[in-house]
């Protein structure tokens, strides 16, 4: 039995059981399969986890877990493990087959999700205790937590409706059709042209830059023209055409262009989040900014 009140050590043993409780997930049914969480599932978990955030708040003088999640040293521990966690993922490569078992899938990764979640949860509670006793020092946290909470509330649930897909254009012939990660045909509602591709070359004849300069056609009569490089996209009609690859043994002379469409319409959301946590970090910046001092005047 924990004594109460309770402080940095119960935060960190939770931690330690969803990390134990998330393992045992893994091993029994296998890594978290995001494809079941898409529209409208995951519109559905976001109404039930309000409401479970609601319940939980009204319920925090009954259960004191929920009333120690709104304090600060949940959210310490809670923040601790997520970027302990997040740090092994940054250490180690992330590729969808191969790799460290596990630890290189950390998106799909049960203690990964759990410990997230867990953050999550207590952003939101800190969110609803701060609209409680709103006032005007309270808005930098009221905007922090409730960014954190808004980020990581859409990036989770919106990766199911994530699209990605590839489409090989070969020249002068638009190109409607692609395929996903399971190499399924998959109209997107667009087509590209390629009218040109390009190589830089390094002095030794590394490629330095490719690109293709195209034209895109959408199903609602747009009609763009623009060229595509790897980290500078084309955008239309929510999808961000990316330059993928080429035929590596013809080089400049590759007859086709390959490129990565990427559709994800809870982005938006997520640059919310992002956008309050750093209104929040600014408005806090303002509050706690030290008053000048004025001098006195000498007689």
């Amino acid at each position: 039995m924990w004594v109460k009140p309770w402080k940095l050590a119960e935060g960190f043993l939770i931690g330690g059981g969803l990390l134990a409780v998330g393992l045992a997930l893994q091993l029994s049914m296998g890594p978290v399969r995001w494809s079941l969480f898409a529209t409208p599932v995951n519109w559905m978990m976001l109404a039930l986890l309000l409401g479970a955030l609601v319940l939980m708040f009204l319920l925090r003088k009954r259960v004191y877990a929920f009333e120690w999640m709104m304090h600060g040293q949940a959210a310490v521990a809670s923040l601790a493990w997520a970027l302990g966690i997040t740090l092994v993922m940054g250490l180690l490569p992330q590729t969808r087959q191969g790799g460290v078992p596990w630890l290189s899938q950390m998106l799909s990764f049960w203690p990964f999700v759990l410990i997230w979640t867990w953050m999550m949860v207590i952003s939101g509670l800190a969110t609803f205790n701060h609209l409680l006793r709103f006032k005007l020092s309270e808005i930098p946290f009221l905007l922090n937590h409730l960014g954190v909470f808004v980020a990581i509330v859409t990036a989770t649930l919106g990766s199911a409706d994530v699209q990605k897909l590839q489409m090989t254009v070969s020249y002068e012939n638009p190109e409607w059709r692609a395929l996903s990660d399971d190499d399924a045909v998959v109209e997107p509602g667009l087509a590209i042209e390629l009218h040109q591709f390009t190589i830089d070359y390094y002095e030794d004849m590394t490629p330095k830059r490719f690109a293709s300069d195209i034209s895109v056609y959408t199903e609602d009569g747009k009609n763009l023209r623009g060229t595509v490089e790897v980290n500078k996209p084309l955008n239309v009609n929510g999808w961000k055409i990316y330059q993928y690859g080429y035929d590596n043994t013809m080089g400049s002379k590759s007859p086709y262009s390959v490129f990565m469409l990427v559709k994800d319409p809870w982005l938006p959301a997520v640059y919310t989040g992002i956008f309050l946590m750093l209104a929040g970090a600014l408005c806090l910046m303002l509050f706690m900014a030290p008053k000048p001092v004025k001098k006195e005047e000498k007689v």
